[in-house]
């Protein structure tokens, strides 16, 4: 039977009633991560289906949802809401960190984009949304290509450059 993108978002909707987790601290900034990141992966049937204007509403609906618990907190801070799309992993991410962090929690350079349109694009146009095909992947085993991937990956790591978008969800005062 062929996935359809009103189950996807029906079944993706049961956890927008989850709570937040809720700090006013930078040092819990792995329990904000753990609890509070969406970690979105779809087929190439759904994608098919689905529009830019779909992952939109959907990530509006969590927005509302986690603003709400906020404003009934007894916290007096704001949200920092950022997404971005994770290549390696074929998902659509986003995550809600209180807004007393100075800076996102990535450990690689930042391109920040006004256009949440923009991630979800490359998400939707990614060829690796099923996992990355067995015809792309080499075997390594020789030293010598352990050594050439190493240098690749510290090549990648020094120059890579996640896009992301950021916006401030303000609490209700």
């Amino acid at each position: 039977m062929k996935a359809n993108k009103i189950d996807y978002f029906n079944e993706l909707s049961n956890y927008i009633s989850d709570p937040i987790y809720l700090t006013d601290r930078t040092d819990e900034v792995r329990q904000e991560i753990e609890y509070n990141c969406w970690y979105l992966g779809a087929t190439f049937d759904i994608i098919a289906q689905a529009t830019i204007t779909d992952f939109l509403e959907f990530i509006q609906k969590v927005k509302e949802s986690y603003k709400n618990q906020l404003n009934n907190s007894q916290f007096d801070i704001d949200l920092i809401f950022y997404l971005w799309f994770d290549e390696m992993a074929g998902q659509l991410c986003f995550n809600f960190i209180n807004s007393n962090h100075d800076k996102l929690p990535f450990a690689c350079k930042l391109k920040h984009t006004d256009k949440q349109e923009e991630i979800i694009d490359k998400f939707r146009n990614s060829k690796y949304l099923e996992g990355i095909p067995h015809d792309e992947l080499e075997e390594i085993d020789t030293p010598e290509k352990m050594a050439e991937i190493e240098c690749i990956e510290k090549m990648l790591k020094d120059n890579f450059m996640l896009t992301v978008y950021q916006e401030k969800i303000e609490k209700q005062r």
